[in-house]
C-alpha cells in the first residue's frame, strides 16, 4: 500500500496596505491574488498542509497593518481546506523580537486559529507520520542550539526557516548566510527557506532537499526584483513500504506583465542619479588631492563645474556634510 502526502510552501508575502514606491498595481490586491492561487493550488491537489516560511506583513509596526486589511487575509486563508502551517519573520515582529508576537497582526491570525504558529506538528496517514518543524527568526541562530525533534518513527521531517540561506553560504552585508552543507547536518530531510527573496531554487544537497525559491512579491523596482518570477513550492511524498520518494519542485503563479506592476520610467531615472553619482565619485577621487578633500569650499566647487542635476548634487553635499558630522 502506498500513502502520499502533498505540501505547498510559500514565503516572504509582505503584505501591505501601503504601495511600495515603485509600483503602479494595487500591491495588496495583487498579493491577495497570489494567496488565492495559493490556495487553488491546496485544494486541487489535496494538500495536507501549506507551509509559510515567514514575512506576511511588509510593515513592522503593528498600527501601520489595518483591521481590514487582516479581515481581507481571513478570507483569503479560510478559502484552504488544509491546515496553514507558519513561522514568524523578520518582518513579522517588532525588532525580531518573539515576544512583540502578541502586538502584532501575525498574532491576532494565530490566536484565532487563522493560521497554526508551527514549532512541531505531526501529520499521520494510514500510521505513517511526517514531522513538520518551524524555526522563526533569529538574528543569531546557532544551528547547534535549534530544538529540533528527533525523527523517531517520522518517515520524514521537513523544517521552515526564516534565515539566509544559500549553496555556498558566506555573508550578505553583516548578516550570516548558512550554507547548505550546515543546514544537512540537521535532522530534517526537506528544508523550506525563507527570509533570502532571491530565487535560489530547490536543490539537493547529501540527500537533503532546500526549497529556497524567494519572495511570493515583487515589492521593489531593483532588477532583481523585475526579474524574478513569484512561485509556490510543491512537496509530494509517497511512502511505499516505509521508505518515502520525493517529487519537489516549483509551481509558477499567473503574474502581470512588468509594465502594469512597476514604474518603468522611475526606473530609468532612479538609474540615471546612480550613474551621475558614481560618475562624481570617480571623478572626485581622480581630480582632488587628500589635502582638496579637506576643503569644502574646493568640494563645493568640484561639485558645481560637474555636469550633474542640482538634485544630484544637493544629494551628494547632503551625503558629504552628513559624513563630515559623523566624523
Amino acid at each position: 500500500m502506498e500513502t502520499e502526502f502533498v505540501f505547498i510552501t510559500a514565503n516572504d508575502i509582505h503584505i501591505s496596505d501601503n504601495n511600495p514606491r515603485s509600483r503602479i498595481d494595487d500591491f495588496k490586491a495583487t498579493m491577495l491574488n497570489k494567496l488565492s492561487q495559493m490556495s487553488m493550488a491546496c485544494n486541487k491537489l489535496n494538500a495536507d498542509g501549506a507551509i509559510i516560511a515567514g514575512d506576511i506583513f511588509n510593515i513592522k509596526s503593528p498600527t501601520k497593518n489595518s483591521h481590514r486589511q487582516n479581515r481581507e487575509l481571513v478570507k483569503v486563508f479560510n478559502s484552504f481546506k488544509c491546515p496553514i502551517f507558519m513561522i514568524e519573520g523578520n518582518h513579522d515582529l517588532t525588532g525580531g523580537r518573539l515576544d512583540s508576537l502578541e502586538e502584532q497582526p501575525l498574532g491576532v491570525l494565530f490566536e484565532d486559529k487563522t493560521l497554526i504558529q508551527l514549532r512541531h506538528e505531526i501529520i499521520e496517514k494510514n500510521g505513517i507520520k511526517v514531522s513538520l518543524v518551524g524555526i522563526p527568526y533569529n538574528d543569531n541562530i546557532e544551528l547547534t542550539e535549534l530544538d529540533i525533534p528527533e525523527k523517531k518513527d517520522y518517515v520524514t521531517q521537513i523544517c521552515a526557516m526564516h534565515l539566509y540561506a544559500s549553496l555556498k553560504g558566506g555573508y550578505l552585508f553583516e548578516d550570516r548566510i548558512y550554507g547548505y552543507d550546515e543546514l544537512a547536518e540537521l535532522s530534517p530531510d526537506i528544508f523550506v527557506l525563507g527570509h533570502y527573496h532571491l530565487d535560489q531554487g530547490v536543490y539537493k544537497e547529501s540527500d537533503k532537499y532546500f526549497i529556497n525559491i524567494g519572495s511570493l512579491s515583487r515589492g521593489t523596482i531593483a532588477d532583481e526584483d523585475i526579474n524574478h518570477h513569484p512561485q509556490i513550492g510543491f512537496i509530494k511524498i509517497n511512502v511505499k513500504d516505509n521508505i518515502p520518494t520525493y517529487s519537489i519542485r516549483s509551481i509558477r503563479l499567473n503574474i502581470k506583465p512588468v509594465e502594469e506592476v512597476f514604474n518603468l520610467e522611475k526606473k530609468r531615472e532612479i538609474e540615471k542619479e546612480k550613474k551621475e553619482i558614481e560618475a562624481f565619485v570617480d571623478k572626485l577621487a581622480s581630480e582632488t588631492s587628500a589635502e582638496d578633500i579637506k576643503s569644502s569650499d574646493t568640494i563645493d566647487n568640484l561639485i558645481d563645474k560637474m555636469n550633474i542635476t542640482k538634485e544630484i548634487k544637493d544629494r551628494v553635499l547632503n551625503l558629504i556634510q552628513e559624513a563630515a558630522a559623523k566624523k
